[in-house]
């Protein structure tokens, strides 16, 4: 058994450099998975994986030279934009061989890239009364300038985007009720004087809409990073400037107590804050990816007990 054993690796050897020499491609050798690779005055240690089973394995530089290290050999190859491509074998183990390929790619100065994410917001901080649904579609359309850092892998990213957070809720704000049924001022101007009433409260009223709309334009600037594979990861700040706020609603007419239903429409609504600002995270591969957002700034400016601080978690579409 040991020696059919050992006839099946030295044919499977054999194989893999019968391969390489027939298509006249360069061989080195590895006993470990992970490749340190050198592009021209940059190190980049662990970070390239030999994966025997992708067909090609393609590494893309605008730089000069490059050298790949495994933990027992090395290649390196002068880099000629006119030639664009430099193919050689890394023979794993002695037995899987993963065919890797240099690519010339010529270094983008910059370039912008469009994102749509969609998203639900999670209300945290929020007034009493304030009840949302589980799942709060909200929308952000953006466009970011991205500027590389060299061939770290590391670039900045800023630009401009507009969002469109919605919050469906079971309650009214102060401003959609009639004066009749104002709750009783204080005494003195205070915490109270803003608040959110609930629906159910209102007797026999139903909805089939009731939304709060807010519409931002927003200027984020991020670090991103791009590394092998498609893995993507950006982390930094937005700042939010309120352009539109509108609330809708769809159900029983409570203003003059008919058995009609109504439509509702009022925007201005009073008490907001004008700015958002907050950190915002992306991670994922190549197109799409995971997407996370906060505001430090609450959506209301009245007293401790009307603040909201709004979370949004989705996912985020590079086009």
């Amino acid at each position: 058994m040991k020696i059919k054993y050992l006839m099946l690796i030295a044919a499977t050897f054999l194989t893999q450099i019968s391969f390489a020499q027939n298509e006249n491609l360069p061989v080195i050798k590895a006993n470990s998975e992970m490749v340190d690779i050198k592009d021209d005055c940059v190190l980049k240690e662990k970070y390239w994986r030999i994966v025997p089973s992708d067909p090609l394995d393609v590494y893309t530089t605008s730089g000069k030279k490059v050298t790949f290290y495994t933990d027992i050999d090395s290649i390196s190859f002068e880099i000629d934009p006119e030639v664009k491509t430099y193919d050689f074998v890394i023979l794993l183990n002695e037995t899987d061989s993963a065919r890797t390929q240099i690519k010339y790619q010529k270094q983008k100065k910059g370039k912008i890239t469009p994102a749509f994410d969609v998203y639900t917001i999670i209300a945290t901080n929020k007034p009493a009364n304030f009840d949302t649904r589980a799942i709060n579609q909200s929308f952000r359309f953006s466009l970011t300038y991205q500027v590389p850092f060299g061939k770290s892998g590391f670039s900045l990213g800023f630009g401009a985007g507009v969002s469109f957070n919605n919050y469906y809720i079971d309650a009214f704000p102060k401003d959609m009720l009639p004066v009749s049924m104002h709750r009783p001022e204080p005494a003195m101007e205070g915490i109270n004087s803003f608040y959110f009433e609930k629906i159910s409260s209102i007797p026999n009223i139903s909805y089939k809409k009731n939304k709060m709309t807010l519409t931002y334009v927003d200027i984020p600037i991020e670090l991103r990073y791009s590394g092998k594979k498609g893995f993507r990861v950006a982390a930094g700040m937005k700042a939010d400037y309120l352009v539109n706020s509108k609330f809708k609603f769809k159900g029983t007419d409570y203003l003059f107590g008919t058995n009609k239903d109504i439509k509702i429409k009022k925007h201005n609504l009073e008490h907001l804050s004008n700015f958002q600002v907050g950190p915002v995270v992306r991670i994922g591969r190549n197109k799409i990816n995971a997407y996370a957002s906060y505001s430090f700034t609450p959506v209301y400016d009245t007293g401790a007990d009307n603040k909201l601080n709004p979370v949004c978690v989705g996912i985020s579409l590079t086009l």
